[in-house]
């Protein structure tokens, strides 16, 4: 079952490896999640930036407004959102085919990635430098603590977890305190925060269309 009261309990179950199915944890992860299970999920307070994939024009403001931000560079290739994975040829690369491949080089079709604020990270880092900001419920990356191991990075399910190496630290979605630059500059409002009474449905229409396109 799932309630979405307090802050994500740290005992939740999402380990890297572990196989579930169905409910919001499958989407926060990834990963499947087993319905039956007795486990009751305490959600975390605030929310989850989720994209539409079908309103997205991959303009890539939100890219630039994210690294602005955060890194004071127009450089999307350090944003915390990313919409260039795929971008020009697809899930699956160059193709012999590309022109009918999905990418902007192809049909068009662009999917972005935003983080998902699952534990994994967290769990994973032996360091122990990312907690849970208790007000937005994201996961904080602590740059005092971070060695650039890029162990969180690796174990990212929705791999948008960058190391950075200029200053040899990881970098991650951190919800702008919760007023999110990158929802803010989106001309088609594709990329929003939803409250997590919302997140679900969002991350429901996500998966079903990255699924017709994978």
């Amino acid at each position: 079952m799932i309630t979405r009261r307090g802050i994500l309990k740290s005992s939740m179950g999402v380990a890297v490896g572990t196989v579930y199915h169905g409910t919001l944890i499958s989407f926060l992860t990834g990963c499947g999640s087993d319905n039956s299970s007795p486990e009751v999920i305490e959600v975390m307070a605030g929310g989850l930036m989720v994209v539409n994939p079908v309103m997205c024009v991959s303009c890539r403001r939100c890219e630039i407004a994210c690294s602005w931000n955060h890194e004071g560079d127009c450089s999307p290739t350090l944003a915390r959102v990313k919409v260039e994975r795929n971008m020009n040829f697809g899930p699956h690369g160059v193709q012999f085919d590309y022109q009918t491949q999905h990418g902007e080089c192809g049909d068009g079709t662009v999917v972005p990635a935003t983080c998902r604020q699952c534990e994994v990270c967290t769990q994973v880092c032996p360091q122990q430098a990312i907690s849970t900001n208790p007000l937005t419920g994201a996961k904080i990356i602590d740059e005092e603590r971070c060695v650039g191991c890029g162990y969180c990075a690796d174990k990212c399910p929705q791999q948008v977890i960058k190391v950075v190496r200029s200053k040899m630290k990881a970098v991650k979605c951190d919800l702008c305190n919760g007023n999110p630059a990158c929802a803010q500059v989106c001309p088609t409002g594709a990329i929003k925060f939803y409250p997590w009474e919302e997140a679900e449905a969002a991350l429901e229409q996500y998966e079903k269309y990255t699924g017709l396109v994978s």
